[in-house]
């Protein structure tokens, strides 16, 4: 046998961990272990013999399920993760620019007012019949809160829908347009951040560092917002065009 050198350093051995010794060093419990591999959100272990093996892989990747999971995404969504190419490094890596991926895309934030201001909010549009505080509150724009309070879940949307009620749709309409907006948009913006993952190292991201793909994400927020608003607007007139050419329009 030839003798190892001074230099050269003895192979080290693979981490490699039984059940009980991954819950102990992950913090996850056996059970949502064996759960995790049902949903392929984690690689089924090696065997030796009967007994199961895990790795720092494993290790590596509950601690990636478990930030996912407190940072409150549903399971399909981190499966769809961590099924993708990234690796487990790199989801760890898009998860470090937290002031980027964490920041609102919106300035709009709910807002708790007391039943006078809540008033007095609404009358900046006019005058505030009876019963208008209520429509309010059936459609969502305002919840009551113990104490006289209110919430307001957001003060741009209460604003549009009263801009609205001045131009002659009514409240109730506006919520069923908001709801709807809503409904399709969330639909949209998946497909787009899933698109955004599939794509990483191929026409998005690249090789970036976490701090090159912050840049990028916060040249995408305003730019996203404006697009959207320039395709829904293209969009209305496109289909205002369609029905005033169909001639199907009351009042014709």
């Amino acid at each position: 046998m030839v003798p190892m050198s001074h230099d050269e350093q003895p192979p080290v051995p693979p981490e490699e961990y039984g059940l009980a010794e991954l819950a102990e060093i992950s913090g996850v419990s056996e059970r949502t272990i064996r759960y995790y591999q049902n949903e392929r959100l984690l690689p089924k272990p090696a065997k030796k013999g009967r007994d199961a093996v895990y790795n720092a892989e494993h290790r590596d990747r509950l601690a990636v399920i478990t930030e996912l999971r407190d940072r409150g995404l549903t399971l399909q969504s981190i499966r769809d993760l961590v099924a993708s190419k990234l690796p487990t490094r790199t989801v760890s890596e898009w998860l470090g620019i937290d002031a980027t991926l964490s920041a609102p895309w919106s300035d709009d934030r709910p807002a708790t007012v007391s039943h006078d201001e809540l008033v007095a909010l609404v009358a900046v549009h006019g005058d505030v019949p009876k019963g208008l505080i209520a429509e309010l509150r059936d459609a969502g724009y305002v919840e009551p809160q113990p104490g006289q309070t209110w919430t307001i879940p957001s003060p741009a949307l209460l604003d549009h829908a009263l801009r609205l009620r001045d131009a002659g749709i009514d409240i109730e309409v506006s919520a069923l347009i908001r709801d709807l907006l809503r409904r399709r948009l969330s639909r949209v913006v998946a497909d787009t951040v899933k698109l955004l993952f599939e794509r990483a190292g191929a026409g998005f991201a690249g090789s970036a560092t976490p701090e090159e793909l912050a840049t990028a994400l916060g040249a995408l927020r305003p730019i996203a917002r404006e697009t959207t608003g320039v395709i829904l607007a293209q969009e209305v007139e496109l289909a205002l065009a369609a029905l005033m050419q169909s001639g199907d329009l009351r009042g014709k």
